[in-house]
């Protein structure tokens, strides 16, 4: 069975600088579909901004590549609303993670920022890119 993973934007942004290779491994994986990446739109949104304004690179070719292989969740007004009510202390968190639950039968929500998500561990597991890979390497 293919894992069904969940995307936080710095997982992209630590694969963009190089960061974690954890992160890098997992983009790899999702390229060779040895699993299923899902991302929101908003991280596309982000990412777009981030690559142009702070790397100083063209964004379209780089999120045409992503969009190969990573499926882009739209966030809902229901999402939009949770999130809003919601106890995260990051309320961009918030959107991904309500975003994440859109998709059914995700596995794992993935982030390296795990710290902001300690609470919502109930429907959708919250892991570090670390803590996935070691998973996986399980399964494979």
């Amino acid at each position: 069975m293919t894992s069904k993973i969940f995307l936080n934007t710095n997982i992209f942004l630590d694969h963009l600088l190089g960061r974690n290779l954890q992160s890098v491994e997992i983009i790899k994986l999702c390229e060779q579909k040895f699993i299923s990446g899902f991302a929101s739109s908003a991280s596309f949104y982000t990412l777009s901004y981030i690559i142009q304004a702070r790397l100083k690179k063209t964004a379209n070719p780089i999120l045409r590549d992503y969009s190969r292989f990573i499926e882009v969740i739209p966030t809902t007004q229901e999402n939009v609303n949770f999130a809003l009510n919601a106890t995260f202390n990051d309320t961009e968190d918030a959107f991904q993670y309500y975003t994440a639950l859109n998709e059914s039968g995700l596995n794992y929500f993935v982030t390296n920022n795990i710290k902001d998500f300690k609470a919502m561990h109930a429907k959708l597991p919250v892991v570090s890119a670390k803590e996935f890979m070691t998973i996986i390497l399980k399964e494979l």
